[in-house]
């Protein structure tokens, strides 16, 4: 399974930005889309024993592997959608958009995972990027989604079908060309340990955006930030008319997957976060 991620806009960097400005942003990629690991493999066996993924830098993109024909099966596809969804978050939250492609499909990484990277994988997940995703998000293969659902070594022994079809779901969004991508505004809500975390990481993208839109005059990189409003607007409303619909709304307080949500300060935030693009 191989994810190629670029940070958005990396020309225009190179034109506007200071070379240690730019630096700080491709070590920024660097530092959040590479695997953190305590023990690394050290041997083939090490690394067939389950999915870990590993990085690899090229000028100001990263390649990320994670075999999964592995003797566990761990949910190799879940949880690189996990570290792709924690990497935007990051990014996002120091002022970096980024866009990849992801794939599923034959690669070699080397014997003991040092590359060098070639393969199939590689080819289609640089030809998502660079091609399909075109604005700032991570579009999944629509190969991948199929493999998914019909290879269990892309999920969870212990999961069942139905449980990990609903899970990988929740993450993904269908955009208006039909794409499949990480519908991280949504995905994200429950990764914050307070609701307060939570709008205050909507607020820095509403701002993010708006800075980005004042800072250039150039068509193709405004269509950018035009479609990263209309994702932010649509995503919180949205999410509004859902919670001023929920069941959950006789209640003051209730928790999902751990997050404790007061209704009311939920729906009042979103209400001032919404149409903020």
């Amino acid at each position: 399974m191989v994810s190629f991620i670029d940070v958005l806009g990396f020309r225009d960097l190179l034109k506007t930005r200071s070379a240690a400005e730019v630096y700080g942003v491709v070590k920024k990629l660097e530092h959040f889309t590479k695997p953190e690991e305590d023990n690394p493999p050290r041997s083939i066996a090490e690394i067939r024993m389950q999915s870990r993924a590993f990085a690899y830098a090229l000028s100001d993109a990263i390649i990320r592997v994670r075999p999964y024909d592995t003797q566990y099966h761990d949910g190799a596809f879940f949880w690189e959608l996990y570290d792709l969804l924690h990497a935007q978050i990051a990014l996002i939250n120091s002022g970096v958009l980024m866009r990849a492609g992801v794939a599923v499909g034959d690669g070699y990484v080397g014997l003991n995972g040092e590359g060098p990277i070639f393969g199939p994988a590689m080819v289609r997940a640089f030809e998502i990027e660079s091609q399909e995703a075109i604005f700032p998000r991570v579009v999944i293969d629509e190969h991948a989604i199929e493999e998914h659902r019909t290879d269990p070594r892309l999920r969870g022994e212990h999961n069942t079908l139905d449980y990990e079809l609903d899970v990988v779901a929740g993450f993904l969004r269908t955009g208006e060309d039909g794409t499949r991508f990480i519908d991280y505004l949504r995905a994200c809500r429950t990764e914050f340990e307070e609701l307060s975390s939570y709008f205050r990481f909507l607020k820095r993208h509403a701002d993010l955006i708006r800075r980005g839109r004042a800072r250039t005059e150039e068509r193709r990189i405004l269509r950018k930030y035009d479609w990263l409003a209309r994702y932010h607007d649509g995503c919180t409303a949205e999410l509004l008319m859902e919670a001023v619909s929920s069941t959950h709304l006789e209640n003051a307080l209730y928790e999902e997957e751990g997050l404790r949500v007061d209704m009311k300060a939920y729906i009042e935030g979103l209400r001032v976060l919404s149409g903020r693009c």
